[in-house]
């Protein structure tokens, strides 16, 4: 019961649209995705911010951009998209921020892949190519990764379903036993049948024999 209590006070956040997910020192980390949830950690936060975990993230969002529900989501985070390097049989490099000059910390090969978190925006490797990157995760290090440098999965969008209330479970009830289930045997039933029926013949010879002549 008191687990179930901690449980239900558990207060999540659902993002009706991106949002950015900001570090200790309040630099952006990712666009989280629409739809989806945050919980809310009782760590304290600065004005205007909530602390909060997504999944393996920690870190922090702007209270506006964010409404507080009074159940738990089935679906919280998004765990299923993933990415696959694609840069020509070149490898790919896994970068500490979303830019050239950051620090290299994995060189991908050119297949490999990963989990996707969200996207950002960063700074333009190929001109006028765009200056979208990747937050990922590849055997637990994370990092940027460049878009045009990968294949990445759309993230679904969320079927948002309320889990079910535990307290308001109906138990399971015992069925009743069968009337066959109550009843004798049937080979049983047979043989106290005919031993009732036996004496009939000799009770009905001695009630209707006509007495001798005397």
């Amino acid at each position: 019961m008191a687990l179930y209590s901690v449980i239900a006070a558990l207060t999540f956040f659902f993002m009706p649209s991106q949002t950015m997910l900001y570090d200790s020192a309040m630099r952006e980390v990712v666009n989280l995705p629409a739809g989806y949830f945050v919980l809310q950690s009782d760590s304290e936060a600065p004005d205007g911010y909530i602390r909060v975990t997504y999944d393996d993230l920690d870190g922090y969002v702007k209270a506006d951009q964010v409404q507080a529900v009074d159940y738990r989501p089935v679906t919280k985070y998004e765990l299923t998209a993933t990415f696959t390097c694609d840069n020509d049989g070149q490898p790919v490099r896994l970068r500490a921020a979303p830019k050239k000059s950051a620090e290299v910390l994995e060189v991908l090969g050119s297949s490999a892949k990963g989990r996707l978190y969200g996207t950002i925006s960063g700074e333009a490797l190929i001109k006028d190519a765009g200056t979208d990157w990747y937050f990922v995760s590849v055997e637990g290090k994370r990092g940027y990764v460049y878009y045009a440098h990968v294949k990445a999965d759309e993230i679904p969008p969320n079927v948002i379903e309320k889990e079910p209330d535990d307290s308001t479970d109906v138990p399971t009830t015992t069925e009743p036993t069968t009337t066959a289930e109550a009843s004798m045997p049937t080979t049983a039933a047979i043989i106290f049948i005919v031993a009732l029926c036996i004496p009939v013949p000799f009770i009905m010879y001695f009630l209707f024999k006509k007495p001798k002549d005397q």
